[in-house]
C-alpha cells in the first residue's frame, strides 16, 4: 500500500526483454539504499517486486500484464520515474490509499502554466468516468492528486509548486501518455451497487448519465 506521495525521481538505467516480460533497471540511490529484495516499490503508480538493488540502482521484474496496463513499455534509458517506498504501519497517509494496480493509460490533453501553478489536464477512457468525482482523489504516475473538474472522459488537476517540484508530472506535455489508478474505495462501491441494481435501473442509470 502507498500513498502517492513520490519521495524521489529515479531514472530508466536500462530496460531488457526477459521471458514473459521485462527487466527494469531504475538508478535511484535514495530506493536502493532503503529496500531489500522482495520489497514493494512504487514506479510511477506502479507497484514493482524489488529483485536486487546494490549502490545507486534497483532491479525489477515486469510481467506482460503490467507491461500491457501500464506505460512502462515506453520508457527509454534516462526516462524520469517517480518512486515511493511501501507504507509503514507507522507512517502518516498524507495522500490516499493507493494500491499500484494500474487501471488505465491516459493521454495528457495539456499543461499550462498558471503563475507558479500548473493546469493539467488527462483524457482517459469514458468507461471510467463515474470513478471520478470533482474534489475526490486520483493517482497519475503515482501521485495522489485532488481533481477540480471531470467531464466525460477527461479530468482537470491543479499541480501546487510542490508537486510539480518533487514529481516528473512537470515534465509531461500534450499527448504523453500517463499511468492512472482510480480512488480504489469508489471502485469497490461501483462494483457493488452494480451487482445489485436490477436491469431496469441499469438502464435508467446508462441513460441518465448520457451512455447510451
Amino acid at each position: 500500500m502507498f500513498t502517492g506521495l513520490t519521495e524521489s525521481i529515479g531514472k530508466v538505467r536500462a530496460i531488457r526483454k526477459k521471458s514473459g516480460g521485462l527487466e527494469l533497471v531504475v538508478c535511484d540511490p535514495f530506493v536502493s539504499s532503503n529496500v531489500k529484495t522482495g520489497d514493494s516499490v512504487l514506479v510511477d503508480g506502479a507497484c514493482l517486486t524489488v529483485i536486487s538493488a546494490d549502490k545507486d540502482d534497483v532491479i525489477f521484474d515486469v510481467s506482460q500484464e503490467t507491461v500491457r496496463r501500464t506505460i512502462i513499455s515506453g520508457y527509454k534509458t534516462g526516462t524520469a520515474v517517480n518512486c515511493e517506498l511501501a507504507l509503514r504501519p507507522d507512517g502518516r497517509l498524507g495522500g490516499h490509499f493507493v494500491t499500484g494496480h494500474i487501471d488505465t493509460v491516459g493521454t495528457v490533453r495539456e499543461s499550462l502554466g498558471k503563475g507558479d501553478f500548473i493546469l493539467f489536464s488527462v483524457a482517459f477512457e469514458k468507461v471510467y468516468s463515474p470513478l471520478v468525482v470533482e474534489k475526490g482523489s486520483v493517482a497519475v504516475n503515482g501521485v495522489s492528486l485532488t481533481v477540480n473538474e471531470v467531464s466525460s472522459g477527461i479530468m482537470s488537476m491543479m499541480l501546487i509548486p510542490k508537486t510539480t517540484e518533487k514529481t516528473n508530472l512537470r515534465l509531461l506535455k500534450s499527448g504523453d501518455k500517463v499511468n492512472i489508478e482510480f480512488d480504489i474505495i469508489g471502485k469497490y462501491i461501483i462494483r457493488y451497487l452494480s451487482k445489485n441494481e436490477s436491469k431496469d435501473d441499469r438502464l435508467r442509470r446508462l441513460l441518465y448519465e448520457g451512455e447510451l
